[in-house]
């Protein structure tokens, strides 16, 4: 691994200061710090030096100066999913400054730039009843989570946001500024959608809105104690669901801060939560059914509300910390699978959030696909976190998330979801378990001719094949 001894002397990257509309930062400069610190506050990026891009040929000149100095390149907008960290031998590119964001409620399409959020999406989409596939955050990159699948609870009905992708505009590894889409190199316009950036930095990205003005959706929440009800209902329910329903069996605990509502602040719960986006009087039957069986929730959430409020459903933390987190596609939820989650979910569990939620569906998607889910017969995703403010609490949680690898191993069918896998969580094994053989060999391919040399090697990494 490189060390900061290996950092490229001053001169070597200064030269890059004065070709920049935007604004370049060495370390120990005021705003380094600043402008490399990811959302994950466990994703340490040491960069040579970090450029804040103003506009796109900030992203081609960064790029084609960084190769040409033997550097490697790394991105981020948000970083909320951090594959690697950037290290001394490349060049961090934060694309936060780049968010404008277009709708055409015509076509029901957007164009979104490099830095956009999901939150400027739904601003630009939702007075028009659209909506895009965002995920649970609104405060998330919309081209980082796209390029990596991208699983929202609009899902299993209209798919992966990859899926909605219908052209980019990417800077390739020599610094050219590309468009691609189904009739420009097709190869490349496969890639993307599900290559998570081992191709190039994405500047600008098309997608299909989807018209979904208002939802059905909500929580219902109970004490631990009833986790088995929840689980043992669920993973029979689950099963005849329509595709408009997107539904997930959640362990979650919550911080006793302000911000978290009233009934749940400073508790831990399981829930059972989804949403539906299809007709409402279907909709509030489903969930009807799930409190008949369930009983009265402590807390019950589910109500029509607009698409554009769906982040209130996960309630998931909107400022950064530091996080370790473990994922796995889970086959199904088999009696013997229940009990290893409960198991793992007791009041004793350092983690928190434990969430299984249901696939299928559109999310299958097209044969063709880039994308596990594309092939899977996992019927969950399995997706646990834990907070790790001080090194007492990463024992804990890496401890415990080892048990969770471990017990449910059997129970998995050992494929990844991308967008799930972060840092140490993001191993070779991993990667390539994000993929057919077939589709692995393609990607590769790909790569081999856009990044021979890996110059885009900071990510969840796919290296180009070794010729023999």
């Amino acid at each position: 691994m490189t060390t900061t001894d290996d950092r490229p002397a001053p001169g070597r990257v200064e030269g890059l200061r004065d070709e920049l509309d935007g604004m370049f930062f060495l370390p120990g400069e005021p705003g380094y710090d600043e402008h490399r610190r990811a959302w994950n506050l466990r994703a340490r990026h040491e960069p040579a030096a970090v450029v804040r891009a103003g506009t796109a040929e900030d992203v081609r000149r960064t790029v084609r100066w960084a190769a040409a100095a033997g550097l490697g390149v790394g991105v981020m907008a948000t970083g909320h999913g951090t594959g690697a960290a950037v290290d001394a031998s490349g060049i961090l590119i934060n694309t936060s400054a780049l968010r404008r964001v277009s709708a055409d409620p015509g076509r029901r399409m957007a164009r979104v730039e490099a830095g956009a959020i999901w939150q400027d999406v739904i601003d630009a989409a939702a007075p028009h009843g659209l909506a895009g596939l965002a995920g649970s955050m609104t405060g998330v990159g919309v081209v980082g989570y796209t390029l990596g699948g991208g699983f929202g609870w609009l899902g299993r009905r209209y798919g992966l946001a990859a899926h909605s992708v219908t052209g980019a505009e990417i800077v390739t590894a020599g610094g050219d500024l590309l468009r691609t889409d189904a009739g420009r190199d097709p190869d490349l316009f496969w890639a993307i959608r599900g290559g998570t950036g081992n191709l190039g930095i994405v500047t600008a990205l098309e997608f299909a809105l989807h018209p979904v003005r208002e939802v059905y959706a909500g929580n219902l929440y109970y004490p631990l104690d009833r986790a088995r009800d929840v689980l043992e209902f669920a993973a029979e329910w689950s099963r005849g669901v329509p595709d408009e329903l997107t539904a997930a069996i959640t362990f979650r605990r919550f911080p006793p801060a302000p911000a978290v509502p009233q009934g749940l602040r400073g508790r831990s719960l399981v829930a059972m939560r989804g949403c539906h986006c299809g007709d409402l009087g279907q909709a509030r039957a489903l969930i009807d059914h799930a409190r008949a069986a369930l009983g009265p929730a402590e807390v019950d959430t589910f109500a029509v509300m607009p698409a554009a409020g769906l982040a209130a459903v996960s309630l998931d933390p909107v400022d950064p910390l530091p996080a370790l987190s473990h994922s796995e596609l889970l086959a199904d939820l088999t009696p013997e699978a229940i009990e290893a989650v409960l198991g793992l979910t007791g009041a004793d569990s350092p983690l928190v959030m434990f969430e299984l939620r249901q696939l299928g569906g559109a999310l299958i998607g097209p044969a063709e696909a880039l994308s596990p889910l594309a092939h899977t017969s996992a019927r969950f995703s399995l997706n646990a976190i834990g907070v790790t403010p001080g090194a007492p609490q990463e024992a804990t949680v890496r401890a415990h998330l080892a048990r969770v690898a471990a017990e449910l191993g059997p129970h998995v069918t050992g494929e990844s979801y991308l967008n799930f896998l972060d840092l140490d969580g993001a191993t070779p094994d991993r990667i390539r378990a994000a993929y057919t053989a077939a589709d692995l060999d393609r990607l590769q391919r790909v790569k081999a001719g856009h990044d021979p040399d890996n110059v885009f090697r900071f990510n969840r990494n796919v290296q180009p094949p070794i010729e023999r």
